[in-house]
């Protein structure tokens, strides 16, 4: 199982966004994803819950399955993540997520511990994250392979990259997790029409290079109005059509940059 955690310290940049698209992008090519929740607002678990009840015809209230904050256990866990259909399963954010603040060092690594346990049930993880700094996210990059960065074009957002790289950094230096691969920072919501974000787009790819993805999401309504399938199972038009083109280039190019695309189970 390969595992991409979804980052950036930021709000509104489109984590979550990202992280179902790229959950969908595997489902279709036939891999079994688990999708991980560390986000206490729930939107990626609504998601899942979403494509549970299509499959299945509930969203799996009543299930005792997996949560999100027992991934703190590490190996011991017992229960299982809650089947959605089509291969897919789901580790759901639950409340106490909120205590994983306050947790020590030690307790950081178990989520890694409890993803080893699940690994051979899986082809892909997609772990979404708080937008915060700190333990959360450290959790999330100790138990990652690969992370993905999303980043709108705002002055908050850039400004905040420096803290993001260096919290990567410090996972991979201090050996918390030296494997970890960044595949690369993804430009969200980019608004051609406004000269900051093309100045900005040029400015980072100037600056960082090839960690900027060559692929580019701009700011379309279609994407933003998915919220419980891929953009490119939504209702057509002309929106979504150049939506799902720009978003199946960047799951594209971010399962080719992990070496998913040959994949099968």
């Amino acid at each position: 199982m390969k595992t991409i955690a979804i980052a950036n310290q930021k709000g509104g940049v489109g984590k979550t966004t990202v992280a179902r698209n790229l959950a969908f992008f595997g489902i279709e090519l036939g891999l079994r994803v688990l999708c991980i929740d560390l986000d206490p607002q729930r939107n990626f678990s609504k998601t899942l819950r979403a494509l549970r009840e299509r499959n299945l015809g509930d969203q799996g209230d009543n299930e005792p399955a997996l949560m999100a904050s027992s991934l703190f256990e590490g190996d011991s866990i017992e229960s299982l993540p809650l089947a959605c259909g089509e291969g897919a399963a789901l580790v759901a954010a639950d409340r106490e997520l909120v205590d994983v603040a306050s947790l020590s060092l030690e307790h950081l690594h178990a989520p890694r511990a409890a993803l080893s346990k699940l690994a051979s049930n899986f082809d892909l993880c997609i772990i979404d994250t708080a937008p915060t700094l700190g333990n959360p996210l450290y959790a999330a990059l100790i138990a990652a392979d690969f992370v993905v960065c999303p980043c709108t074009m705002d002055q908050d957002a850039i400004d905040g990259l420096e803290d993001l790289f260096g919290d990567i950094a410090r996972v991979q230096q201090l050996e918390w997790n030296a494997d970890l691969v960044t595949l690369g920072l993804l430009a969200n919501r980019v608004n051609t029409r406004r000269a900051f974000d093309r100045n900005a787009l040029e400015q980072l790819r100037d600056e960082l290079g090839d960690v900027v993805l060559d692929g580019v999401l701009y700011d379309r309504a279609a994407t933003q109005y998915a919220k419980d399938r891929p953009v490119w199972r939504v209702q057509s038009g002309e929106s979504q059509i150049l939506a799902a083109r720009e978003m199946k280039a960047v799951c594209t190019q971010i399962f080719d940059k992990a070496a998913l695309k040959g994949m099968k189970p």
